[in-house]
């Protein structure tokens, strides 16, 4: 710690402002002019090798070009006596998480959050994300009773990322509480990554509270990663229900579901709030944005459900190369709902889906079971009654189910594959385009099309070819998600299967024998598998893809095994 008067780096300190995990924040006076700076001492241990210098050399150079009116300007770093410090300009004032949300007008905290938004964007289309946006890093300047917002800590948490090998184990370095679900899961990040922590920001100035919250870690963990934020309007008398639907598509499970930009958000929880009898619209997706570095889009995921938000119609869609401010394009016209037959279950879902969207898919259900078992060879997942035996069989070869022969139809496939699996998926109306219901160990399960994907679990799901149907059922706490999908024929499947990279091998269970191939190139802790089930009529033929998260391959084969699939 250093002391009053003390020079550190030619820097005379004055006091300390505050100490955090990183490191600490002093008041120091600039040795030849007259100005008063914040010097920023990063913690000895985040800088253990050479490559994590060049890499806060490289960081520091690039972060210091960030000139924009809300981000805290960059002077000088270095590193003295094996401690790297920062140099910048000194703000006057506290930092967004002294705010308390009664006593800050919802009109003021989006306020911030639209002066925030503008700076992410501006460092986004330069290719620099934020990776730890939180009230602690927003610092206010109070003049004349307005403040000034400044953007603090670019940088720092991708520096803290490399310094401690953390991405190598598939850990996070923001905040938990403003965490990403990209992040908590170790996926790549991208713009969206900052809007969904801009987004538990606003959540937090607006309530006093963070969208998930738990006394465990795991339980905070699980929220982000398969939970609906609680809506806002709710927690605090005013605020407008249009604003839930707002905040409910910024913390979108996956990015594809969130705005094209953190100004798009910010500038519709604004006209959410201005405009509180504004009907709520349903928008489809986007085409995908680019990505700051404009040579690869972001990756798209076909088939990706509708989300609802209140929005300004013609709202731009964000771009790496856009100018710094938001194009207005035309307005898209919603398209009017195409007239089908539904199941009474699906049009109970979709009903509350218009009010709160849910989560797309619940890729951490393994979380809270991860957190009490350790051990490799734990079951991944008990259900809360044991799978019916299975008929004594004296064949090794499992049959194909009696519906077999139905007319090629999206609903009467989907019933192919009920009847096929009763235990493991809802019953199909054959007479019905698109099916959902309840799956085994109360997975929400729905229908789907070789040209209308599901979701992408966040694990990298695999390419299955060809099917003709399937059904994508998202585990519930503790239990993964699986899919099955039917194929007209054997060899379609086995063109499938040719196509993956995975290690093969037999695996007999409930008196059938079944071919599963574990996917290679799986990332930590996000075991994947596909199941091959054998058919003698050469009409049809199935696979079952499962994926959980938090859990060892091992866990998901023993899930597997315990699952009714015969």
């Amino acid at each position: 710690m250093l002391r009053s008067g003390e020079l550190f780096a030619g820097y005379e300190i004055e006091r300390e402002l505050g100490r955090g995990g990183m490191g600490s924040v002093y008041l120091a006076r600039h040795p030849r002019l007259p100005r008063l700076i914040a010097l920023k001492l990063l913690s000895r241990d985040v800088f253990g090798d050479i490559e994590v210098r060049k890499r806060f050399e490289r960081e520091g150079d690039l972060i210091a070009r960030l000139e924009h009116p809300n981000i805290v300007p960059v002077y000088d770093r270095g590193i003295d006596d094996a401690q790297p410090w920062i140099a910048m300009r000194y703000i006057d004032g506290p930092d967004a998480s002294q705010l308390e949300a009664a006593n800050l007008p919802p009109r003021q905290a989006i306020r911030i959050i639209v002066e925030v938004a503008r700076a992410l964007d501006f460092a986004h289309r330069r290719g620099v994300l934020h990776r730890d946006v939180k009230p602690a890093n927003i610092l206010l300047e109070y003049a004349d009773d307005e403040p000034r917002v400044f953007l603090a800590d670019f940088g720092i948490a991708r520096l803290r990322d490399d310094g401690t090998k953390l991405t190598q184990t598939g850990s996070f370095t923001a905040t938990l509480t403003y965490a990403s679900p990209e992040q908590l899961s170790g996926q790549p990040l991208d713009p969206r990554s900052d809007q969904y922590s801009l987004a538990c920001t606003l959540f937090r100035l607006l309530t006093g509270d963070v969208p998930f919250n738990a006394e465990h870690p795991v339980g905070i963990i699980h929220g982000h990663l398969n939970q609906t934020p609680p809506p806002v309007s709710t927690l605090r008398p005013g605020l407008p229900p249009s604003l839930d639907a707002v905040l409910v598509r910024a913390l979108a499970k996956h990015p594809e579901g969130r705005f094209d930009s953190c100004t798009a958000f910010a500038n519709a929880a604004q006209h959410a709030l201005e405009n509180p009898a504004a009907p709520t619209v349903v928008v489809p997706n986007y085409a995908p944005a680019q990505s700051p570095s404009g040579t690869a889009p972001y990756p798209a995921r076909p088939g990706t459900a509708p989300y609802t938000a209140a929005v300004r119609p013609g709202t731009a869609r964000y771009t790496a190369l856009a100018p710094a401010a938001p194009v207005a394009a035309p307005p898209r016209p919603v398209p009017p709902p195409r007239k089908r037959k539904r199941s009474r279950l699906r049009g109970c879902l979709l009903g509350a889906a218009a009010i709160v969207v849910l989560p797309i898919v619940a890729i951490g259900g393994v979380v809270a079971w991860l957190d009490e078992h350790g051990t490799s060879r734990t079951p991944a997942v008990t259900s809360a009654a044991p799978a019916p035996a299975a008929p004594d069989q004296s064949t090794e070869t499992e049959t194909t189910g009696p519906a077999a022969g139905l007319p090629e139809s999206a609903g009467a496939d989907a019933q192919v594959l009920s009847q096929r699996f009763p235990q493991m998926l809802p019953q199909a109306d054959p007479n019905s385009d698109s099916n959902s219901g309840t799956g085994y160990q109360g997975a929400v399960c729905t229908t789907f099309q070789r040209s209308s994907l599901p979701p992408d679990t966040g694990s990298g799901d695999p390419d299955l070819g060809g099917f003709a149907v399937g059904w994508n059922c998202a585990g519930t706490v503790g239990h993964p998600t699986y899919r099955f999908v039917m194929y007209r024929s054997a060899a379609d499947a086995e063109e499938a299967l040719n196509g993956l990279s995975a290690t093969r091998s037999d695996v007999k269970a409930h008196g059938n024998l079944y071919t599963n191939y574990q996917l290679s190139g799986s990332a930590l802790l996000r075991p994947r598998l596909v199941t091959e089930f054998h058919s003698q009529d050469g009409k049809h033929a199935f696979l079952m893809y499962s994926t959980a998260f938090l859990a060892t391959d091992d866990q998901l084969l023993d899930w597997w095994r315990s699952a009714p699939v015969n």
